[in-house]
């Protein structure tokens, strides 16, 4: 079988604080929308969309995001995409959403944090 790559890199800002759960066995996870802009094809000059990314982040990085990400924070973010769906009134819905493998904080005022995350490892 040839060898395939599933790897989402985004650089965006946070669309609300997250939403933090806990699984049946005790696992954390925490939930959050990042919002990224591009340039629109052939639209106006300086037109620019607006795409909305859901972000799972599992264990420790769910803690970390339940401590420090907030709505507006400016973060990278590096993982994979995964697909499912769900039924609601007899329809499927599909969905996409981006399993986090590294959080990267990016706001002068987190970067305190980071040093001091880093410095405490």
């Amino acid at each position: 079988m040839a060898r395939s790559v599933n790897r989402i890199t985004l650089i965006g800002n946070v669309g609300r604080d997250p939403d933090i759960q806990q699984t049946k066995n005790g696992t954390k996870v925490a939930h959050f929308s990042v919002a990224t802009n591009r340039r629109v094809q052939g639209g106006a000059e300086g037109e620019e969309r607006t795409d909305w990314h859901r972000l799972t982040l599992w264990n420790k990085q769910a803690q970390f995001a339940e401590d420090y990400v907030q709505t507006g924070d400016r973060i990278y973010v590096d993982g994979r995409l995964e697909y499912d769906s769900y039924e609601r009134d007899g329809v499927v819905i599909p969905t996409a959403e981006i399993h986090v493998r590294e959080v990267v904080m990016l706001n002068s005022k987190s970067a305190a944090i980071d040093l001091a995350l880093d410095e405490a490892a």
